[in-house]
């Protein structure tokens, strides 16, 4: 499941994922990213990782067919998680997508991330 968080700001949007993602959260970020394309270029995006239980095949093709055409016009992902490993993987796709500035921050940090994507 996703929910919009609220970001202060044109350039960034955000999301809490908590569990399996949906085709229909897939639409919620879509929707959500292209109203703010409408005013910006490139934008931003926050990322609260709750818990994470996969994604379905449809949700998936969804997002492919949304992210890589967008790609270029994303200028930071802020991971925002208690796992180690969601750490690791925002490194890894930091090196993969060099375009677009990835960090994984604390539980703790949540502010600082959110402050972060609206630079």
């Amino acid at each position: 499941m996703i929910e919009l968080v609220e970001i202060d700001s044109s350039k960034a949007v955000g999301f809490k994922i908590s569990g399996k993602i949906e085709e229909k959260d897939m639409k919620l970020v879509i929707d959500a990213v292209n109203e703010k394309f409408k005013y910006e270029e490139k934008v931003a995006i926050y990322v609260e990782l709750v818990q994470f239980g996969g994604i379905s095949l449809k949700a998936l093709v969804e997002d492919i067919k949304f992210a890589f055409p967008n790609l270029k016009r994303f200028t930071k992902k802020a991971v925002v998680s208690d796992k180690s490993w969601h750490e690791t993987l925002t490194e890894i796709s930091d090196k993969l997508f060099p375009f677009i500035e990835l960090k994984h921050f604390g539980v703790a940090e949540k502010e600082k991330a959110k402050l972060w994507v609206m630079e």
